[in-house]
């Protein structure tokens, strides 16, 4: 057949004269493409990236030991999905399943010098570490937070790592309130408790408890291993010898001097409301921070602000005109709940609470914001001082007030004057971009009291 490398060259009846020379010439044809194979062989080898690329290491930004390149494993489409950026099907096993965008948060730092520790931190169980006390060990942070107990998911994580490894235990704002009375008496190992959740966000720590895993350079090695990834991973890490001069570098700031395409921010000041608090009614705080922002109950599920504003309703279910600016906030809520947060805190016991929604007929569906009980007056009393409610305060992701007046009075153009503020002054977390700006900046604030 006609292309065939065993009948080459093409050759059609009556082509050549006697059956001598035809064989004579097919052989010789037989040796010229033995020398063309043989030419293509040689230059497909030197053309391939993989035989001449530049030796890869096993953390490219410290320079650690020299590692052979090799081919990328196609993911599936489950993997792809679960975990977010690309994790090889051979090495799924080593992973935990994360959402997609906490995994880009905690990958965008594999590579670099860890984040340095926030001042703010509470240290638990031992001394405090700065960066150089990462220098030299290979350990692991684990992160905990929420309703189980960090002590047993501690204790569990400590049990799976190998000797020679320290375990740093993260707890993130998620119930940090509570972390010292469970910790204080016999952590089962350092703690750094961050109430505040800068160093999580710095991280790219949320709330699925995950791990970091750093190593002799100082640099994240790992991120979301599972516990059979820990065990494949860690023995390697304290066998590597590591040169002294080598250090892992800082990963550049997206708006720092390290970035080649930043662009300055631009600030843009808070605007100022002059208008009078009148004193009886209630206490002038704009410009203050709040001490906190905790409430006895929510009615539903506890809302996250992330780095939105958030906007206080205080009321009562007796009080008429409340009632009636209840519209009023449902629209501004529908309107600005992307860059607002707005939450109705009575001051009511739940029981008389209740009574009063089924006297005036009111549901908890007739209100397009969280509620929340606070018979302690917790900012309402103690903090503002209100004597006279409706109220509302306004407070951005820093915890500062910014606002206050009666819900009616609140205005569109001061709405927009307070959403571009916060959002041009709020600090990114290190999950901005890759996780559409989640982060615990300005969530801090609102965990659940005990």
């Amino acid at each position: 057949m006609c292309g065939s490398l065993t009948t080459w060259p093409c050759q059609s009846a009556g082509t050549w004269a006697n059956p001598p020379d035809r064989g004579r010439i097919h052989f010789m044809n037989q040796a010229s493409l033995s020398t063309a194979l043989l030419v293509m062989v040689t230059t497909m080898f030197v053309a391939t990236p993989a035989a001449t690329a530049a030796p890869q290491y096993s953390n490219p930004r410290s320079g650690n030991t020299p590692r052979t390149t090799t081919p990328p494993v196609k993911t599936t489409d489950s993997d792809s999905k679960a975990d977010g950026p690309a994790v090889p099907t051979s090495e799924a096993k080593y992973y935990a399943p994360l959402d997609k965008a906490d995994r880009a948060a905690l990958k965008e730092h594999e590579g670099w010098m860890i984040p340095k520790p926030t001042a703010d931190l509470k240290w638990v169980g031992g001394d405090s570490m700065d960066r150089a006390a990462f220098r030299d060990k290979v350990t692991v942070i684990q992160s905990v937070g929420g309703k189980t107990s960090p002590r047993t998911a501690l204790e569990k994580v400590k049990r799976s790592l190998p000797e020679g490894v320290l375990l740093l235990g993260l707890h993130t704002p998620d119930q940090a309130d509570r972390a010292d009375d469970i910790l204080e008496k016999d952590a089962p190992c350092l703690v750094a408790i961050d109430a505040s959740g800068d160093w999580c966000d710095a991280l790219g720590v949320w709330k699925k408890p995950v791990n970091i895993v750093i190593d002799k350079t100082g640099a994240v090695r790992y991120v979301g291993l599972s516990e059979a990834g820990l065990k494949a991973k860690l023995p390697a890490l304290l066998a590597e010898e590591v040169d002294e001069s080598i250090e892992a570098k800082e990963k550049p700031d997206a708006m720092g001097a390290g970035a080649t395409d930043a662009k300055p921010a631009v600030e843009v000041k808070w605007p100022e409301f002059l208008a009078p608090i009148d004193p009886k009614s209630a206490g002038d705080m704009r410009g203050k921070k709040i001490p906190g922002f905790t409430v006895a109950k929510w009615l539903g599920q506890r809302p996250d602000p992330a780095t939105r504003l958030v906007a206080i309703d205080f009321w009562a279910t007796w009080c008429g005109p409340c009632r009636a600016a209840i519209p009023h906030v449902n629209e501004l809520s529908e309107k600005y709940g992307q860059d607002i947060l707005f939450v109705g805190i009575s001051d009511e016991k739940e029981n008389v609470f209740t009574a009063g929604m089924k006297k005036q007929k009111l549901k908890p569906t007739d209100f397009r914001y969280p509620l929340a009980l606070d018979p302690a007056g917790t900012l309402k009393d103690k903090f503002f001082a209100i004597n006279a409610i409706p109220h509302m305060a306004i407070f951005s992701a820093d915890g500062i007030v910014r606002w206050q007046g009666h819900p009616m009075s609140l205005q569109t153009e001061d709405i927009d004057k307070l959403i571009a503020a916060n959002r041009a002054n709020t600090k990114p977390s290190a999950a901005t971009g890759a996780t559409g700006g989640r982060g615990w900046a300005g969530a801090a604030t609102t965990q659940k009291s005990r």
